[in-house]
């Protein structure tokens, strides 16, 4: 069994679901997960809303190359019928109940 360990951002939105009864998958694993080309490891699923929830960490996500990578994963999700949301670790801390009823909605915050 594998152990997941969510991040601090993760967790506030763990914490938003769970208040709203919200049913959800963490951390999911499509196509292969990280362990195949295209494969996807998707932060939250909200199945009942086909929604698809990426959480962004500007650390990790803001490089070139992890760009590429990431529409990549949105390519896949989405051809699998999933509306994919991505959202970002600040608009989770500076502004956590627009970004999560955009989120609910299937919609993103605009930067």
């Amino acid at each position: 069994m594998v152990t997941r360990i969510a991040t601090d951002i993760e967790l506030i939105v763990l914490r938003y679901l769970d208040k709203l009864k919200i049913e959800y998958q963490f951390q999911t694993s499509l196509a292969g997960g990280f362990y195949e080309l295209g494969g996807a490891v998707v932060d939250f699923l909200l199945p009942s809303r086909s929604l698809a929830w990426r959480i962004f960490g500007e650390y990790w996500h803001k490089p070139i190359a992890t760009s590429g990578r990431d529409m990549v994963q949105r390519e896949l999700l989405e051809s699998k019928g999933w509306i994919v949301v991505d959202i970002w670790g600040s608009d989770i801390k500076e502004r956590l109940e627009e970004t999560m009823r955009l989120a609910l909605q299937g919609r993103e915050m605009l930067h």
